[in-house]
């Protein structure tokens, strides 16, 4: 299928940049991995859901903790959904926060078939409006997640008290490049392609980077988990994300992988540190 995948864009991208483009923009937002993995299914099945009211579909919620704890977003990676939160979201329920989890647009069961960053953006800013918090709030991001919370939050005059990364990309244009080369796009196609997504964006791509747009938020501090042999985003990009941000620091770790991170005993006990225990749940 990638050889197939990789001579169809060959061939187009000499025939039509143009037409290329528009194929490449509309493959690249399409998750292509939306299954839930067995051990994620619980989480959907004991916490309790709701929805919040979007112009392109409800947008699914769960909630887990106290309804007077403080309140902490989390917000998933690319091909992934609510539940790869679970382990992370009872600890910090457990420890009395009030706990928000969603499925990003295409993710999880979600109805559409396609997603980006703004519109994953648009969603999350959806879903804390619909909380309407009153006080500063926190974030848990991963990956992808990462880029959507604070592209998101970039837009917006709330405070954040604690931001944590586990693990995060930086520009967004390295993104489509990895992308370009994977279908293997024209270098005409791949600038065709950049064109789509600042028209998208309303915005120069080279100005959507997470480590510049630290400057733009309101927040008390970041902390960046990244593990240091990640075969999906490079260690690199964590720690040029951390050199940008004031009140940030990183912490390398070795052998959670991408994924397997958020159910890794030591990355949940340091999250569960750096937000800390409620005095009420003690």
């Amino acid at each position: 299928m990638k050889k197939i995948i990789q001579i169809y864009f060959q061939f187009i991208s000499i025939l039509s940049p143009s037409w290329a483009a528009r194929q490449a923009f509309s493959m690249f937002q399409i998750p292509m991995n939306k299954k839930i993995r067995q051990k994620e299914l619980p989480f959907f099945e004991t916490s309790h859901g709701f929805k919040v009211p979007w112009h392109l579909e409800k947008i699914q919620c769960y909630e887990l903790g106290p309804k007077d704890g403080s309140l902490i977003f989390c917000v998933h990676g690319w091909e992934s959904n609510a539940a790869c939160f679970s382990a992370i979201a009872h600890r910090l329920a457990d420890n009395g926060h009030r706990v928000i989890l969603f499925n990003l647009p295409a993710h999880g069961f979600s109805k559409l078939k396609r997603a980006n960053l703004k519109i994953c953006a648009e969603a999350f800013l959806a879903v804390i409006a619909y909380m309407n918090p009153k006080e500063p709030f926190s974030v848990v991001a991963h990956s992808f997640g990462s880029a959507v919370s604070s592209y998101a939050l970039s837009k917006t005059t709330y405070t954040v008290d604690h931001l944590i990364f586990l693990t995060t990309p930086d520009q967004i244009r390295e993104v489509f490049q990895e992308f370009a080369d994977f279908v293997r796009l024209s270098q005409a196609a791949f600038l065709k392609t950049l064109a789509i997504a600042e028209e998208l964006l309303d915005e120069s791509i080279d100005q959507v980077r997470v480590s510049t747009i630290g400057k733009k938020l309101n927040y008390q501090n970041l902390l960046i988990i990244h593990d240091t042999k990640d075969k999906v985003i490079s260690i690199e990009k964590a720690q040029i994300v951390q050199q940008h941000w004031k009140k940030s620091r990183l912490i390398e770790i070795e052998g959670t992988g991408h994924y397997r991170m958020l159910w890794n005993p030591e990355v949940i006990q340091k999250v569960s540190e750096q937000i800390g225990i409620l005095a009420s749940s003690v």
